[in-house]
């Protein structure tokens, strides 16, 4: 069992690093962005990437879980070249095809429906008419590629290519950077750039995923392969876009109801929530192909590993949660050295700053749904995916209708963490009807509730006044709760023991061999088979 915990944790780690230093490039666009755009042309970003989300979706039907279901292979399952080929071309040329005409048709009636996608209450947009059109058109091309490197990035996922598909999307994030800069400092395109930026980055990556394609290309869609993977895809569809308007649809009823000014403040403080949102995304590209793999090596094995993925993912992503929040509001208004300035100095946007604990607490239910639905996918039991996602679109928008109007922004942060815990708990309960695992919930609890209390002490000081460096306290506060964790049996014996293998190894005190594996360890691995 050790051993392939482990492959996830360096596949992870592989995507992790990419992923990292990817989302830390793309991070530093939101304080560049808020420098040097008006809040309303950040808030037009905002609102058309929503819809290039959803856009996204109906490109590429599903076919990229599809793909995954039947192209990924058991540990020693072998499968022919040609077999490889049909699997993989005809969900791309049928993405190509179909994307490449929806594409055609936007860019045609753009000028028809700018003013409807970038409507604001409170703003008359009739001067950006023009560069909005050409946004549009941008944004149906960024899509269009955008779809076509879904499947190509799935093959190197599940042929375990990580530091490949890490430098293509790497390479990509680092364009985007660099084009931005040039484009919005030195030639001062405003907003446009943005788009300019995304399309000439998307067309790089498909190009570094050529030598990928053209392995496995044919020029020919089998139609017994699309007649297994199109109604598997499909199906998955209205749970796509569910999960899309439960992660996304705040942003234009935020903008409906407030402008699209205030939107750019929303979007700037939710982007804070980064580190949570890089944890939760980097496990998803690790994880899929991860139980897919174990459970078809050894399906008695892998209930017992999902088990232990589980605690161990909560355990930091509550951990992250408590330092974050605690730390990331005071450090967004700390002047920058090289800059002489904080990352939010316009007073605008720390309007929005109340709302970042609650949005990595939904993440942190995102990642929960994200654990559990590993059963769903092993026994095909998606057909549940439309109503639990729809469920969580509902509570979503419902939430956004009601909370917007009386409390902002905030409202629209709550919204969305009520949708994944309504997501979490329904697939939760699906699951455990088609394929149990017993979750140590016990542990999960304690976890939660010792950060709570922590999370809540903090807050309670915070009001009262200061009684001493808030920052002293606030270390002190994340010591507590590590120490709590420890006191109260959180960690086994065998963990502990791990732990302290871990330190000396890190401190090169024992650098000739590993420790001995954990007795506890070795008796669930014999269990497992």
């Amino acid at each position: 069992m050790r051993e392939q915990i482990k492959a996830l944790s360096r596949e992870t780690l592989i995507y992790g690093a990419t992923t990292v230093v990817g989302r830390f490039l793309n991070f530093l666009l939101v304080p560049f962005y808020v420098s040097v755009l008006d809040p309303k042309m950040y808030g037009v970003s905002a609102s058309m990437y929503t819809y290039i989300s959803f856009a996204g979706i109906i490109y590429t039907m599903g076919l990229e879980a599809a793909y995954f279901r039947y192209a990924s292979r058991g540990d020693g399952e072998k499968r022919s070249a040609e077999e490889e080929k049909r699997l993989f071309s005809g969900p791309f040329l049928f993405v190509l095809l179909f994307g490449g005409l929806v594409s055609a048709l936007l860019i045609f009636v753009a000028p028809w429906i700018v003013r409807p996608v970038f409507h604001d209450p409170h703003v008359d947009i009739t001067a950006w008419i023009p560069a909005f059109t050409r946004i549009l058109r941008w944004s149906a091309l960024i899509v269009l590629l955008d779809s076509l490197n879904v499947i190509p990035f799935a093959a190197l996922r599940i042929d375990r290519k990580a530091k490949w598909f890490g430098a293509i999307r790497l390479t990509g994030i680092v364009i985007t950077l660099a084009l931005n800069i040039i484009l919005i400092i030195i030639l001062h395109k405003g907003v446009v750039a943005i788009f300019a930026a995304n399309l000439v980055a998307s067309l790089a990556m498909l190009l570094m995923l050529a030598p990928t394609i053209a392995r496995r290309f044919e020029f020919k869609i089998s139609r017994p392969v699309m007649k297994k993977l199109l109604p598997f895809g499909l199906t998955n569809v209205p749970a796509y876009l569910s999960a899309m308007m439960v992660q996304v649809i705040d942003r234009p009823i935020v903008q409906a109801y407030l402008g699209l000014g205030m939107l750019g403040v929303y979007q700037a403080n939710y982007r804070m929530g980064i580190v949570m949102m890089v944890f939760v995304s980097l496990f998803e590209y690790a994880w899929r192909p991860f139980f897919l793999r174990e459970s078809r090596t050894d399906d008695k094995r892998a209930r017992l590993l999902f088990s232990r993925v589980f605690t161990y993912f909560m355990l930091v992503a509550c951990l992250g949660f408590l330092v974050l929040s605690l730390f990331l509001p005071d450090l967004l208004t700390v002047k920058l050295p090289l800059v002489h300035r904080s990352i939010f100095h316009k007073p605008e946007y720390l309007l929005g700053l109340d709302i970042i604990p609650v949005v990595l607490a939904a993440y942190i239910f995102q990642g929960m749904y994200t654990n559990f639905i590993a059963g769903i996918y092993i026994k095909e039991h998606n057909k549940v995916l439309p109503f639990i996602t729809g469920l969580g679109a509902a509570v979503n928008i419902i939430t956004n209708i009601i909370l917007i109007p009386r409390i902002g922004i905030m409202g629209a942060a709550l919204a969305t963490l009520f949708a994944y815990m309504a997501m979490a708990a329904a697939i939760y309960w699906q699951v455990q009807k088609v394929y149990y695992v017993k979750y140590d919930w016990r542990r999960v609890g304690l976890l939660a509730f010792v950060v709570l209390v922590g999370f809540g002490v903090e807050q309670v000081i915070g009001r009262i006044g200061q009684i001493g460096p808030m920052y002293i306290i606030r270390v002190g506060i994340v010591l507590l709760v590590v120490g709590a964790l420890f006191l109260f049996g959180f960690f086994s014996k065998g963990e502990i023991q791990a732990l302290r293998q871990m330190l000396r190894l890190s401190n090169r005190l024992c650098p000739a061999a590993l420790p001995a594996e954990p007795v506890e360890a070795a008796a669930e691995r014999r269990e497992g088979g």
